[in-house]
């Protein structure tokens, strides 16, 4: 990452939320007069709309690290046993959150930080479109046509959620009708976030709901189930790869 951008949200970070909240602590005896920021943290939730402060050993994260000895299972590194800080996450309770963590290493600041939401419920929203993915598939090869297109736009559906619950909205996170989340997802791909494909074929599928589950027409007998398949596939994988 661009060292400038790490200096620009490093600056913010102290400016807008850290020295404000120490000095807020300060004057209300929280903290000492002498405190001496090594280690803080910016927890941003989306949920209740704060955000959370964290200085020294109330942060929380997982750091991985390159390191100059051999260690075992559960023992204590120190900060000269590490050669260099590769990456640094929130923990996996916090990993709905975005965040901002920096602290010192060395005598240098060193700062992570990540602005995707609900990274957790994401999986989560991934792991039940493979499954009805998968259910798809075997429709699909049992030549299963109505299950087929109603658990394809399942999976779709769930995806492209899974995709967007990244983003500071709270509409997405209190749930909205399959049309709103659609439109969404249409709205996120023209601007180039994700393949149109992918949203027309989320649309498809949606428009294709009444044919084939509800006995409206046979037009989901003329469409490409195999196609659409591949596309969801490709949905799928580029959500997971969306919160790595």
């Amino acid at each position: 990452m661009d060292d400038e951008i790490k200096q620009k949200v490093f600056r913010q970070a102290m400016d807008v939320f850290l020295i404000p909240e120490i000095e807020r602590r300060k004057k209300i005896s929280k903290l000492n007069p002498d405190f001496k920021l090594e280690k803080a943290q910016i927890i941003f939730s989306l949920k209740s709309g704060r955000n959370y402060v964290r200085l020294n050993k109330d942060v929380k994260a997982v750091i991985k690290c390159k390191i100059n000895k051999s260690i075992k299972k559960g023992e204590t590194l120190y900060e000269k046993d590490v050669n260099q800080i590769v990456s640094i996450n929130l923990i996996e309770k916090d990993s709905n959150y975005g965040h901002i963590t920096l602290f010192l290493f060395k005598g240098n600041w060193v700062i992570s930080f990540d602005f995707r939401y609900n990274k957790k419920l994401s999986r989560e929203h991934i792991e039940a479109s493979k499954e009805f993915y998968e259910s798809a598939k075997e429709n699909l090869k049992n030549k299963r046509l109505r299950p087929f297109f109603e658990n394809a736009f399942a999976s779709a559906e769930l995806s492209a959620k899974s995709i967007l619950l990244s983003l500071p909205d709270k509409n997405i996170l209190q749930g909205t009708t399959h049309r709103e989340r659609i439109s969404t997802f249409k709205n996120w791909a023209n601007l180039g976030n994700v393949k149109i494909d992918f949203s027309t074929t989320l649309s498809k599928l949606d428009s294709l709901r009444s044919s084939a589950r509800y006995l409206a027409s046979d037009d989901f007998k003329k469409e490409n189930a195999d196609k659409i398949l591949i596309t969801i596939k490709e949905i799928i994988k580029f959500a997971e790869d969306s919160i790595k």
